[in-house]
């Protein structure tokens, strides 16, 4: 039996050594050595080191992120998803220096060693600041449009002010705070939570690698406060009428004053719409807005209705529509009106076969002078107007119009209008 086990024992002895070698060589091959590199945010410890020195700090957001390179076998390096580095602000020596460069340390975990573990780069540059506070009052904005009929009225945070503490350098850069809710169609009065949202002096939104250095006080770890908003009801049909202020030159006189719109939607509460119903739905313009001293032809006034309808008082003009009205003062001689002719009324003379003639507004102005009796009597349907567009093309013309008056009559000034001359397509489909 002896002499059976030791034959060919050099034979047996080199075959297990073939087949260790075959067995690592198998098992390397399926789980090779590898590098695997991992972007790794830097997690920050013991920054209560800083603060109660009654300091604070910040890492640029290009810092924060370290590249890992860890060298072992690919089923213990591969796909890991507990990799930390972690810089201890107890490293730094002298806060007097900024920035201070802190060390990076690779927190160690199941299957990995420190010596394989490579971190690049070493260490991180932290800015130490002196600490700020300041309050910033909260200001609302609103995105989305209320439901049909509705425009909003007022719009209040839970709180007037926010105090915020940082960085020094960060505290000045900030512009505003704003809280934003959406009201899209909303039909009645609401509250709703809204997140701060820190403005930069360009009026950007502060980022959040910045917001992580910044103490909120009063607010909560959200950052949020209730906001109540009211909404006002829009009266159509409202009408203007203005005033004026002054006398015209020797020898003229207001004729008569015209707005446009003549008729405007006001958004209002409540009260301030009651308050219009007993002014029968009427807003003036005030006369110390439109001086016609020492003029003797028209004027114009371009009003902002917001000067005349003002917020504190209840009111304001919807945002989709004109924020304006234009007035129009009609200066004419003693002894003279105006006549609105329809342009329907108007003869046309020499309109070439092919062209189709449009006027650009319905009426013309005719201004007549006579006595105020004869005034009385003339009729707009007296007075024959013309044009002539002999040789006229296709194109865009203002023309002077031919005026024809009942004998005693004079017009006061010239007539004109704006006509557009197109081919007529007699293309069938």
């Amino acid at each position: 039996m002896k002499k059976r086990l030791t034959n060919n024992l050099t034979l047996k002895i080199i075959s297990v050594l073939i087949a260790i070698v075959i067995w690592l060589f198998a098992s390397g091959a399926s789980d090779p050595i590898v590098i695997e590199d991992y972007a790794v945010r830097v997690t920050v410890q013991n920054d209560d080191y800083i603060y109660n020195a009654d300091k604070t700090y910040q890492i640029n957001d290009e810092d924060r992120t370290v590249m890992v390179y860890i060298t072992g076998k690919r089923s213990v390096v591969s796909n890991r998803s507990d990799i930390v580095v972690e810089a201890d602000m107890t490293q730094i020596v002298d806060m007097d220096t900024s920035p201070a460069y802190v060390p990076l340390q690779f927190k160690e975990v199941n299957g990995i060693s420190t010596a394989n573990v490579n971190i690049i780069p070493k260490t991180i540059p932290v800015s130490i600041e002196e600490v700020a506070r300041k309050d910033f009052v909260i200001t609302v904005n609103t995105s989305g449009t209320p439901a049909t009929g509705y425009e909003i009225g007022e719009s209040t945070a839970s709180l007037e002010r926010v105090t915020i503490q940082g960085p020094k350098t960060t505290i000045n850069k900030i512009k505003s705070v704003v809280a934003t809710i959406d009201v899209s169609g909303i039909s009645r009065d609401t509250e709703k939570k809204a997140r701060l949202t820190v403005l930069d002096q360009n009026g950007e939104t502060l980022t959040e690698d910045a917001m992580e250095y910044l103490t909120f006080y009063n607010v909560g770890e959200e950052r949020s406060v209730d906001v109540a908003v009211k909404l006002w009801r829009v009266q159509d049909e409202i009408r203007v009428e203005a005033n004026y202020s002054g006398t015209p030159a020797y020898g003229y006189q207001v004729d008569k004053v015209t707005t446009t719109p003549e008729y405007i939607s006001v958004a209002g509460s409540e009260e301030a719409l009651k308050k219009l119903e007993e002014q029968n739905n009427t807003i003036e313009i005030p006369a110390e807005l439109i001086n016609v001293d020492g003029t003797s032809q028209d004027l114009e006034a371009n009003i902002k209705l917001n000067t005349v309808l003002k917020e504190e008082d209840g009111y304001k003009i919807p945002a989709d529509l004109t924020q304006s009205v234009l007035v129009k003062i009609s200066i004419l001689p003693y002894g003279s009106k105006e006549f609105a002719v329809s342009t329907s009324d108007i003869t046309v003379n020499g309109l070439k076969d092919g062209l189709r003639l449009n006027f650009e507004q319905d009426t013309i102005t005719v201004r007549v002078k006579a006595t105020d009796a004869e005034l009385m009597g003339l009729k707009t349907e007296d007075i024959k107007a013309s044009i002539d567009l002999a040789g006229k093309e296709e194109n865009e013309y203002t023309l002077p119009i031919t005026i024809n008056l009942p004998s005693g009559y004079e017009q006061v000034e010239d007539a004109v209008t704006t006509v557009q001359l197109t081919k007529i397509d007699n293309t069938s489909e």
